[in-house]
C-alpha cells in the first residue's frame, strides 16, 4: 500500500529521482507582476532570496514553469522528472517552495492523478497545505504540478513540470486574468485542469477531423460500399477507430479525478470556515472570498465534465458510424455468396438427386429407372423441410413476442 509520503527535508535518495538539465526557466510572482527569465545560477539565487519565508508577512503567488527539458530519445518528449535547473537549485527550491515529497510519486505514476495534505502544527506559522497533480504520459506535452499554500503568510508557491512555451504561455495568460482571484491558492489547480482539458480536447478533434473530412466526401457523391469500403480504406477507418478508444480512455480517467478536485475544493474551503477566527474579521473574509472563488472554480469544472462527456459521445457515434460501413461492406459480400449459391444450388441439388442409387441409368428392357423407394426420399424430405420452416416460424414468433413485451414495459415505465 502506497501510504502519503511524510512532509521532511529532501534527501539524496529524493534528489536522484530526477534529472537536471539547466535551461531557461520562466519564475512568474504575482506580487508586482514580475516576470523572470531565470538562465543561470545567479538568476535563482536573486530570485529565490526574493521568495517570503514562513514567517514574512509578505504574501503572493510564487511559480516556477520547469521548462521542458531536451529530447532524450529522437520524436519523444523528454521525461517530466527532467527538470530545467541543476541539482543545487532544485535543492533550494524544495527549500525556498515548501515542495512536498509527494511530487516524486505522483510523477512517477504517470496517470492522471490529484492529492491533498492538510499540515497542521502547533505553531501556525509551521502549518501548510500542499497539493500534487498530474497528466496522464500517454499522450505527448504530459505536465505535474505541486502547490504549497502557507496560511500564515498567504503565499501560494507552484512548480508546473515539463512545460513548453505555449504551456508557459498559457500559464502566464491564465495567471494574468484572474486578478484578485491570485490569492485563492486552488487557482493554479483549475489552470492545470484547463490545460489537461485543451490538451485532450484537441487530440479528440485532430481524430474526428479525419472522419469528417471522409464523411463530407460521402455526402458529395452516392456512396458505394464495394468502392468506397476498399481493403486500404478500411483500415483507415479501424486505425481512426483504435487511435479513438485511447483518448476515450483517458478523459474517462481524468472524468473520475475531477470529482475528487471538486471535493477537495469543498474540504478546502470548509477548513477555513472551521478554522477561522471570529475575533478576527479578515480571517472571516478570507475564508468567504475561498468560498466565492471556489464555488466558480467548481462551476467551471463541471463544464469541463459536460465538454468530456460531448467529446466521448462525439467519438463513440463515429465508431458507430464505422462500425455501420463495415456492416454494410460485409452486406454487400455476403450478397455475391448469396448470387453465387443461386447460380450454382439448382446445379447442386439436380446432381445429387440424379447421382443417387434410386436411380438405374443402366436398366434393360423391362427394368425400371426409378426405384420403387422413391417415396421414401419424397417423405423424408418433405417431413424435414416442413419440420424446419415449422420451427423456423415458432423461433421468430416467439422472438417477436418477447420484443413487443419488452416495448410494453419501457412505455408503461415512461408513462
Amino acid at each position: 500500500m502506497d501510504l502519503p509520503m511524510e512532509d521532511v527535508a529532501w534527501t539524496n535518495r529524493d534528489l536522484n529521482n530526477f534529472e537536471f538539465q539547466a535551461s531557461p526557466t520562466v519564475a512568474l510572482r504575482k506580487l508586482d507582476s514580475d516576470v523572470a527569465m531565470l538562465r543561470n545560477k545567479a538568476d535563482w539565487e536573486f530570485w529565490l532570496n526574493e521568495a517570503p519565508s514562513t514567517t514574512s508577512e509578505e504574501n503572493g503567488l510564487y511559480i516556477v514553469l520547469s521548462s521542458r527539458a531536451s529530447p532524450v530519445f529522437e520524436g519523444q518528449d523528454a521525461p517530466i522528472p527532467y527538470v530545467s535547473v541543476t541539482r543545487d537549485t532544485w535543492e533550494s527550491l524544495t527549500r525556498s517552495f515548501h515542495i512536498h515529497r509527494e511530487i516524486i510519486r505522483t510523477i512517477q505514476r504517470e496517470v492522471a492523478c490529484f492529492s491533498s495534505f492538510y499540515q497542521e502544527e502547533s505553531r501556525p506559522a509551521k502549518s501548510k497545505i500542499c497539493f500534487t497533480g498530474r497528466m496522464t504520459a500517454s499522450f505527448p506535452n504530459d505536465l505535474a504540478i505541486s502547490v504549497t499554500y502557507i496560511p500564515s503568510t498567504e503565499s501560494t508557491f507552484v512548480v508546473v513540470y515539463g512545460c513548453n512555451n505555449e504551456q508557459a504561455n498559457l500559464v502566464e495568460k491564465h495567471v494574468w486574468a484572474a486578478e484578485d482571484k491570485v490569492k485563492y491558492p486552488l487557482l493554479m489547480i483549475g489552470i492545470f485542469a484547463e490545460l489537461e482539458r485543451r490538451r485532450l480536447v484537441e487530440k479528440i478533434d485532430r481524430l474526428l477531423d479525419g472522419f469528417v473530412l471522409r464523411s463530407e466526401y460521402f455526402e458529395r457523391e452516392l456512396w458505394d460500399p464495394s468502392r468506397h469500403m476498399s481493403n486500404e480504406k478500411t483500415q483507415e477507418y479501424l486505425a481512426l477507430c483504435f487511435k479513438s478508444r485511447s483518448p476515450i480512455d483517458h478523459i474517462q480517467a481524468v472524468k473520475r479525478q475531477t470529482p475528487k478536485l471538486m471535493a477537495e475544493i469543498d474540504e478546502f474551503g470548509n477548513y477555513f470556515s472551521s478554522h477561522k477566527n471570529e475575533a478576527h474579521t479578515s480571517e472571516g473574509k478570507k475564508a468567504r472570498r475561498f468560498k466565492r472563488a471556489g464555488a466558480q472554480m467548481k462551476k467551471r469544472l463541471q463544464d469541463i465534465i459536460n465538454e468530456y462527456d460531448d467529446k466521448m459521445g462525439e467519438c463513440n457515434m463515429t465508431v458507430a458510424n464505422t462500425t455501420l460501413a463495415m456492416q454494410a461492406r460485409e452486406g454487400t459480400q455476403m450478397r455475391w455468396i448469396a448470387l453465387l449459391t443461386m447460380v450454382y444450388l439448382p446445379f447442386s441439388s439436380v446432381a445429387a438427386i440424379f447421382s443417387m442409387d434410386l436411380f438405374n441409368w443402366q436398366a434393360t428392357d423391362g427394368e425400371s429407372v426409378v426405384s420403387k423407394y422413391i417415396w421414401v426420399f419424397a417423405a423424408f424430405a418433405v417431413g424435414l423441410t416442413a419440420i424446419t420452416l415449422t420451427a423456423w416460424h415458432h423461433i421468430t414468433c416467439r422472438h417477436a413476442k418477447t420484443a413487443d413485451k419488452d416495448s410494453l414495459e419501457v412505455h408503461s415505465k415512461m408513462v
